[in-house]
């Protein structure tokens, strides 16, 4: 097998000056991110790299930034469930995606024997993660079970009954002790 067989072509071709004006113009005008990048031929971070001025090569110009359209940095997100049943939800969700991707990838037939294999190592690993997740939220609703019936069930009513039949004896008991 030929050398130049493994090596990949470079993603994106190196930076020109008409292709980062054509990128700010077609931000400016208000054209999709994505549809900027395929057009321009150039990452996200690289875009926005150039929207924000940054000069290219030794003899790059310096550009005005642009305005993002939204704020996107330094937002606060929301802080995840640290709990035993999100992780595990997040983990199952993270789980399906990868077998997704992967069945994806071997249905595609064109792919290289040692990468069909590796796709089916990690597809048998993560069908095993997938049982020990589900086992663990099997086991985490069987406890949760066992909890409930653990505990004992209680009546509003027969709380405030039991409470009122205390405070009559105790007040009984004090006006036997006056009299």
């Amino acid at each position: 097998m030929a050398l130049s067989d493994h090596i990949k072509p470079e993603p994106n071709p190196p930076l020109t000056r008409e292709r980062v004006i054509l990128a700010r113009e077609m931000y400016a005008e208000g054209f999709a991110v994505a549809r900027i990048m395929a057009q321009c031929l150039m990452s996200l971070g690289t875009l926005y790299a150039c929207l924000d001025g940054v000069p290219f090569g030794a003899d790059g110009e310096q550009w005005p930034p642009l305005p993002r359209r939204r704020q996107t940095l330094h937002q606060k997100r929301r802080a995840l469930k640290a709990d035993a049943v999100s992780l595990a939800n997040r983990l199952t969700r993270t789980a399906e995606r990868q077998v997704r991707d992967i069945e994806m990838r071997l249905s595609a037939r064109t792919i290289a024997p040692v990468d069909r294999e590796r796709d089916v190592r990690m597809l048998a690993q993560l069908a095993r993660t997938l049982r020990d997740l589900r086992l663990l939220g099997a086991a985490d609703a069987a406890g949760a079970a066992r909890k409930a019936q653990d505990e004992p069930k209680r009546d509003i009513a027969e709380l405030r009954a039991s409470v009122a039949r205390k405070l009559e004896a105790i007040i009984a008991q004090r006006d036997n002790r006056q009299t």
